[in-house]
């Protein structure tokens, strides 16, 4: 085949990063359009595709608003301004989010209730299992509701970021209209199992055909769902330099309190995203617009689910035929044998020769972790030392860390703070470490540390000798 040659300094040489971020996704997206896979692997694929788009938005879509706002003229290495990309990229994004609505409304859905698992609609229940969601809904659901109505009082409500909520038109006795919008509550599970393995409805649907119980004298509901997605692509350091400090000037310590704030500010960031049911009607969805002060051209109409990054947590017992079956990483075969009280043999094997580890076939519990762990407890270990980026949630690497501090050994760890979407936890995991006795450093000035490095300072006959992990994945288990 043959490839043209472009000179480095065109426009034509150079792929436009956003677009080739919606390139992979295609390519997830065609995972959920294989049938050779087994079918609740393809629903999770459609989970892992919402979460894809969600964060598509925030953080590129995002970014792009910004520029628009900052250097609306500036043309990147592809030729094109932050407005062609953005409407490049919306494009996109709209035609693959119909592709995926359409094939979990068309194609997942009916081959789940061909296989017994039904996600049903409200309507099509059976009046036994109405009975039951609606008493389900005053116990569980009715308490935690808020309604929040819109009138000459009460402006509009501000809606959080991938909140998913009902826009509610309520007529009452005297033939009055009235808006109010409902937040679904993100602490009840969005799948409501009916009994018997009878099947899954969503919650919303519960909640929006049992709004007699929440507003008993309306005569009448008109009910669409929605839901925003904000911005949150800003840089704390780009935020120090647009409040006219340089890294010089800042106070020593400054970065936790920077990220914090764009924490805060990220809450409050610019709608990129509005997602509505395609049934609403338009004078409707021109007037969330106009309340939410956006471009209508942000509105994008979603035929089935909206939000259906839940689908990652759509839980079904038994069906193991619709699963891969499960994977189980196999041990180092140069670390098998080892104990995991025996210290010094695990140190020996890792001397004899490098151990290269080829993740996820291979075990990581029983190698990367373990190095850390023998590292905690071995007397002969001086100092470990660690780079952070993300990790699990209940994470052993941070116990034995902070173990390790404990008994008195010099540990050191780079928290990232800056790494997108963990900035909280990994705030949190730092102030753990530091309780320890952990010395702890914030990341780099300027720069976003996303290395994944390990070393263990271990004193031996021969002298002090230092063991290193250098990985490509993050310290997850």
């Amino acid at each position: 085949m043959n490839v043209p040659i472009h000179d480095i300094d065109s426009y034509e040489a150079y792929i436009n990063r956003e677009l080739s971020w919606l390139s992979f996704a295609r390519r997830v997206l065609d995972l959920v359009e294989d049938t050779s896979l087994p079918l609740l692997e393809r629903v999770k694929f459609a989970g892992i595709m919402g979460m894809i788009y969600d964060e598509f938005v925030m953080k590129r879509m995002g970014g792009l608003h910004q520029k628009i706002q900052k250097k609306p003229q500036h043309i990147g290495y592809d030729g094109h301004t932050p407005v062609e990309e953005l409407a490049m990229c919306w494009k996109e994004l709209e035609g693959q989010t119909r592709i995926l609505d359409d094939l979990i409304e068309d194609t997942l859905r009916p081959a789940l209730a061909a296989e017994g698992i039904h996600l049903m609609d409200y309507p099509a229940l059976a009046k036994r299992d109405q009975n039951y969601l609606e008493n389900y809904f005053k116990k569980s659901v009715l308490p935690i509701l808020t309604p929040l109505a819109v009138d000459a009082a009460h402006p509009f409500p501000f809606i959080s970021n991938l909140s998913f909520n009902l826009a509610i038109t309520i007529t009452n006795d005297g033939g009055r209209n009235r808006f109010v919008r409902l937040k679904v509550p993100s602490n009840r599970s969005r799948w409501v199992p009916l009994p018997k393995n009878r099947g899954f409805v969503p919650l919303e649907q519960v909640i929006a055909h049992n709004l007699h119980f929440l507003f008993p004298k309306a005569t009448s509901f008109d009910t669409y769902f929605f839901r925003v997605t904000r911005a949150a692509k800003d840089n704390p350091w780009d935020r120090a330099r647009l409040d006219d400090h340089s890294a010089d000037e800042l106070p020593p310590g400054s970065i936790i309190g920077m990220v914090t704030a764009e924490l805060n500010y990220r809450k409050f960031a610019g709608i990129v995203r509005l997602e509505v049911s395609d049934s609403i009607p338009e004078a409707l969805r021109n007037w969330l617009v106009e309340q939410l002060r956006i471009d209508h051209r942000l509105v994008m109409p979603i035929r089935g689910l909206i939000g259906c990054s839940d689908l990652l947590d759509f839980k079904v017992t038994g069906k193991e035929h619709l699963r891969d079956q499960p994977h189980h990483p196999v041990p180092h075969p140069r670390l098998r044998k080892i104990s995991p009280i025996d210290h010094n043999g695990f140190f020996q094997e890792i001397k004899k020769r490098d151990i290269l580890i080829h993740l996820p076939y291979q075990d990581f519990d029983t190698s990367i972790l373990s190095l850390l762990q023998h590292a905690a407890v071995d007397p002969q270990v001086l100092a470990i030392k660690l780079t952070i980026y993300r990790t699990s949630k209940d994470s052993p690497i941070i116990r034995a860390l902070m173990d390790a501090a404990r008994r008195g050994k010099q540990v050191a760890v780079l928290v990232e703070i800056t790494a997108r979407f963990d900035e909280a936890p990994n705030i949190e995991w730092g102030k753990q470490l530091e309780r320890a006795g952990a010395h702890v450093v914030y990341g780099v000035e300027i720069l976003k540390t996303h290395v994944k490095l390990a070393m263990v300072v271990r004193e031996e006959a021969q002298g002090i000798k230092r063991y290193v992990h250098v990985g490509t994945g993050n310290y997850h288990t």
